[in-house]
């Protein structure tokens, strides 16, 4: 995905969350449940070094992985993107530091 398109995904997010967009313009899918161990396992990292590349809380995605906790909305959004694209994920993260 190219930073344009980054860009132009952000501020369509930004419309949506304003309301500024019909919800016929757009189709949002969150699933009930999130594997997070197996996408952690896809992607060959340990826990710390998973919770460290995204922003996680080590003690969070424990809990998780141990079934203890579900991740709430917003977290499974963001686990299906990690699952999805984890290098733009971490480009992103990483192009905020300044």
């Amino acid at each position: 995905m190219s930073g344009r398109r980054i860009v132009e995904s952000m501020k369509e997010a930004v419309a949506i969350a304003r309301g500024e967009l019909p919800e016929t313009d757009y189709r949002v899918y969150i699933p009930e449940r999130v594997d997070v161990k197996a996408i952690r396992n896809r992607l060959g990292l340990s826990q710390a070094s998973f919770a460290a590349s995204f922003g996680l809380s080590l003690y969070t995605l424990r809990n998780w992985e141990q079934g203890k906790r579900q991740p709430e909305h917003a977290a499974r959004a963001y686990l299906k993107v990690i699952e999805k694209a984890p290098e733009t994920v971490k480009n992103a993260l990483a192009s905020s530091v300044q």
